[in-house]
């Protein structure tokens, strides 16, 4: 038997086999995706087939790197997210396009309808539209990965516009758009919104939603005309926020002792102070999550509902309605509650409906715009609460802020001075923990990731009620040292979250010592 040729065999071994059924397969393949390629212009594409049967695979890696090369410049893609178009390509190359919006995010009005059937039936020319749709969601899109709260699109001198993103409380500059390319975006998040795409001077009001892979998320939205075009603010309503219990915010255990225990009470108020963006809301629905909504008949009074909560009954203001938050209260009170929540006490009405709930068998739970513990009562004085009144209502009065967390990515020991080395030896406690801010891709360069709450709890005893019911304090006497104390508390607060490593100095300087 004769012996078999080496060439013969060379030739036909399976790695020379696969090699030629694969680059026969991509020839072909490369043919086909030329045929329909939007790069390629109708004059060569002939030759373009032709040159595709003999270098397809190489055309075709030059096809996929200048398209995701005008993505990445366009912004409708980021660097993570090469990888996953590439195979995108390779699998669906005339659905990749569409798959990514569908697949993380579809934007719906407050009715319901898709984005796509509000917007596209206003305009005729469908690339456009698609285009126009397309940077929308990813904007919306990129706003709820970066964890932002409010979303900004605002007209510039350079003829353009700024989209800016408020993350953990700081405004952020993430993007600059062409007019023309803005303007069709503002008008399509005004469509959604159901508001009036014509009229760009008077200040309007809407809201939207879009559901994700994990829970639906909700937007507030106002526009308002300005120099140089019309500018729109977008507050993002993450629903997750909202179903935070009170372990989760960020309290001491001292004070999650006590507010626990005042919400078990049958009666009394417990009210939540401190500024625009010091987190109250969120902490009054943390509070909200530690109640049995099937064995307490739960209602609240909003403007506007921000986190719906499944087994309450939640009201919204209207004022055009006359769904007033006095009147809303004043209806409550005839369905039969066990907890009524005041989403803001911002008149003598309000003021005066809530403290007589409180008094009447029923818990009640509010916000108020105040700067300290102490200042909270000479505003209720202010607004006409006698201070026999609110001794007898109040039970817990919380002040709030906020502070930065570090990013637990990139935090590293902290670089003290020797005064803050003296101050923390001559306090006894260890500096093991003491942490600074670095910046890194995961918190966008900040040195910070979420936010936390410190919180000065002051539970009305009686000492404090017969100095109020006795009127021995001056408002002017109250609010002196309420806003003393009220520094030294929430600085005492913040500085435990440092030495545990949470947060840093400089965070806690810069919230406590502009009590606004």
């Amino acid at each position: 038997m004769p012996e078999s040729d080496p060439n013969v065999v060379l030739l036909f071994s399976p790695f020379r086999l696969i090699f030629v059924v694969g680059w026969l397969y991509l020839c072909i393949y490369t043919v086909v995706r030329v045929e329909y390629s939007p790069l390629i212009s109708n004059r060569y594409r002939g030759l373009a087939s032709v040159v595709s049967l003999l270098i397809g695979p190489f055309l075709m890696t030059l096809l996929v790197v200048t398209d995701i090369s005008k993505k990445l410049q366009d912004g409708e893609i980021t660097p993570d997210e090469i990888f996953s178009t590439i195979l995108g390509y390779l699998l669906h190359w005339e659905k990749q396009e569409h798959v990514k919006k569908k697949k993380f995010i579809e934007l719906m009005d407050s009715s319901g309808k898709s984005f796509s059937e509000v917007y596209g039936s206003q305009s005729k020319d469908t690339e456009a539209t698609r285009k126009t749709l397309d940077l929308t969601e990813r904007i919306i899109y990129d706003a709820v990965v970066s964890r932002a709260s409010d979303i900004l699109i605002d007209p510039n001198t350079a003829r353009g516009y700024t989209i800016r993103f408020r993350v953990d409380g700081f405004l952020r500059v993430m993007n600059k758009v062409e007019d023309e390319k803005c303007v069709a975006v503002i008008n399509s998040i005004k469509a959604i919104s159901s508001m009036d795409i014509a009229e760009k001077r008077r200040p309007q009001d809407g809201s939207f939603m879009a559901k994700t892979k994990d829970a639906n998320i909700y937007f507030r939205v106002a526009t308002a005309g300005v120099m140089g075009g019309e500018k729109i603010t977008i507050r993002i309503l993450n629903q997750t926020a909202g179903m935070l219990r009170l372990e989760e915010i960020g309290m001491t255990s001292k004070n999650l002792k006590i507010i626990s225990e005042a919400i078990k009470q049958p009666s009394g108020m417990i009210l939540l102070c401190g500024p625009t963006g010091s987190g109250k809301t969120t902490s009054l629905y943390a509070m909200l999550n530690q109640i049995d909504f099937y064995t307490r008949n739960v209602v609240t009074v909003e403007d506007p509902v921000e986190y719906v909560l499944a087994g309450t009954s939640q009201i919204e203001v209207n004022v055009k309605a006359n769904i007033t938050f006095a009147n809303a209260l004043r209806s409550i009170l005839r369905q039969d509650p066990d907890v009524i929540v005041a989403g803001e006490i911002r008149d003598a009405e309000t003021a005066a409906m809530a403290m007589q709930a409180s008094q009447t068998g029923h818990l009640v739970l509010a916000t108020l715009h105040s700067s300290s513990n102490l200042a909270t009562l000479v505003r209720l004085q202010d607004l006409g609460i006698k201070p026999l009144l609110l001794s007898s209502a109040l039970s817990v009065v919380i002040s709030q802020r906020l502070v930065r967390k570090l990013c637990e990515h990139c935090k590293h020991s902290a670089n003290l001075t020797e005064s803050q080395i003296a101050e923390f030896k001559s306090r006894g406690v260890g500096l093991d923990h003491v942490m600074t801010a670095k910046g890194c891709d995961k918190c966008g360069g900040t040195g910070y990731y979420g936010r936390s709450a410190i919180m000065d709890v002051m539970v009305l005893d009686e000492e404090i009620k017969a100095i109020l019911a006795d009127g021995r304090l001056s408002a002017g006497d109250l609010k002196q040292k309420g806003d003393t104390r009220g520094r030294t508390a929430l600085k005492r607060e913040g500085m435990k979250k440092v030495l545990m490593g949470i947060t840093t100095i400089e965070e806690v300087k810069r919230v406590t010592t502009r009590l606004e």
